[in-house]
């Protein structure tokens, strides 16, 4: 299969399907890899280090890349059970192998009724796949950077654009655009195979056409970047259909002055409460940018595992990211030289890792990763002016001018959503962890059904009857 290939992609695929079943679970390695330099238990646990390299050598030499997949092969990691995994009567009780938390960690106290998220250590079994991805990770980064700094002395060039699944990596990306010295880097919001659709597309509606202009000419075909929303436009008609499907389920308010609808998104996030987004059309590629969202409030730390275990299902280990105000962005994130004079929007597909200031750093904890690293949105009036307002009002609220974002999918296996029913069933689905909808100018929320006109059953004179 691919993972079996000679290449950068290849490689740390392989390292994802050997630690967690799946080759396309790259994302998941590259949060994986930070956590080898913390520790847990008062230093006493600590994930081991694999001194020799998965990859080296350099990319521009024939033969130049050398390989060494010696601590990839054997038993997968994500099939390995070890003892620290049952307790005492031999019963299985962590089935989550990768489900641990910082050694700071502390559970929130719990509201009444209201589910509570425990503090996990890492297994034997995390240790050794966290000490793999960092491995694949370091590796990636200094053939990559070997590579790119060669062809920047090589041509001369200032600016950087990336293509292909490796662009998926905004650790990479961000030490490309920040190290390397290049003015510009781009990077679009679908680098991997998806992308190929569009610039097909482009091709169909330009590359015959632009080969016949002049240069001058030719630069008015692309003046700037296609917008990454490019799903399909749903109607109101889709979305009240939607509703009335779920009609017994839901409450529905319509708020069509946009800071009223903001102010309520603003106070049920500020009150810890998490809010799913739904507008207009979908984005194209793997980042959620605002458009199919769950928003938190970066400044609870204690929301990483709740959204992590309640909302998304998954990991806690695993990060989130914020969109940021670009124009605030700087005050928070390094973002290298040259991000000032882009107005500081320097990833507006949340392509780019940086690290978050220092002083910054707890204040903003749930999308503070554990080596202080964030992969941001940066966020403008000209490119999402909605999205932009929203943030606006969360950052005159509280002097935080970012939320947390994570893509608007809760279902094991499924997608993000994509149409309003898919957007409605999604919400239903999290009971007791994401308790308002934004759907258009609609603001939702649950209400406790009548099971028995659920079923059927009718009031006449008074009295239920059945169907």
């Amino acid at each position: 299969g691919f993972e079996n290939m000679d290449s950068l992609g290849a490689v740390y695929s392989r390292a994802s399907s050997h630690i967690f079943g799946d080759w396309n679970a790259c994302g998941k390695v590259m949060g994986l890899a930070p956590w080898k330099e913390h520790s847990w238990d008062n230093a006493n646990m600590v994930p081991p280090t694999i001194d020799d390299p998965i990859l080296s050598g350099s990319l521009y030499e024939d033969d130049g890349l050398r390989i060494d997949r010696s601590t990839m092969v054997g038993q997968p990691l994500f099939n390995r059970i070890d003892p620290d995994m049952f307790d005492s009567d031999g019963n299985m009780f962590r089935t989550k192998r990768y489900d641990f938390d910082d050694d700071e960690y502390i559970p929130p106290p719990a509201r009444e009724g209201e589910q509570v998220a425990t503090k996990q250590i890492p297994t034997k079994v995390a240790l050794d796949a966290i000490s793999l991805a960092s491995r694949v990770q370091s590796d990636l980064e200094t053939v990559a950077m070997d590579f790119v700094r060669h062809f920047k002395e090589e041509t001369g060039e200032s600016n950087l654009c990336l293509a292909g699944g490796v662009a998926l990596n905004s650790v990479l990306n961000g030490r490309l655009s920040r190290e390397l010295d290049f003015e510009k880097t781009f990077i679009p919001p679908y680098p991997g195979d998806d992308g190929v659709a569009v610039g097909c597309c482009a091709y169909g509606l330009y590359g015959e056409l632009s080969s016949s202009y002049g240069d001058d000419e030719q630069s008015k075909l692309w003046s700037r970047p296609l917008s990454p929303y490019q799903g399909p436009l749903y109607t109101e008609q889709d979305i009240e259909e939607a509703i009335e499907w779920a009609a017994p389920w839901l409450n529905v308010e319509v708020v069509e002055d946009e800071t009223a609808r903001n102010d309520a998104i603003v106070e049920e996030l500020v009150s810890g409460g998490v809010v799913s987004i739904y507008d207009g059309r979908s984005e194209m590629g793997p980042r959620a940018l605002g458009h199919r969202s769950i928003l938190a409030d970066p400044r609870k730390k204690g929301l990483v595992r709740f959204i992590n275990e309640f909302v998304k299902k998954r990991e806690s280990f695993r990060p989130f990211a914020p969109s940021c105000l670009a124009e605030e962005a700087g005050d928070w994130f390094d973002l290298g030289q040259y991000a000032s004079e882009v107005g500081f929007n320097v990833s507006p597909y949340m392509s780019i890792t940086a690290q978050v200031r220092e002083g910054k750093r707890d204040l903003i904890p749930a999308v503070t990763h554990v080596d202080g690293s964030s992969r941001l949105q940066t966020v403008t009036p000209e490119a999402e002016p909605a999205y932009h307002r929203l943030i606006s009002a969360f950052f005159k609220a509280t002097g935080v001018p970012m939320v947390l974002n994570t893509s608007f999918n809760t279902l094991k296996s499924e997608p993000i959503t994509e149409t309003p029913r898919n957007a409605i069933r999604t919400f239903l689905s999290s009971m007791g962890s994401i308790e308002m909808l934004i759907l258009g100018n609609r603001v939702i929320k649950r209400k406790g059904a009548d099971v028995r006109v659920l079923l059927g059953e009718e009031r006449i004179g008074g009295k239920m009857t059945p169907p």
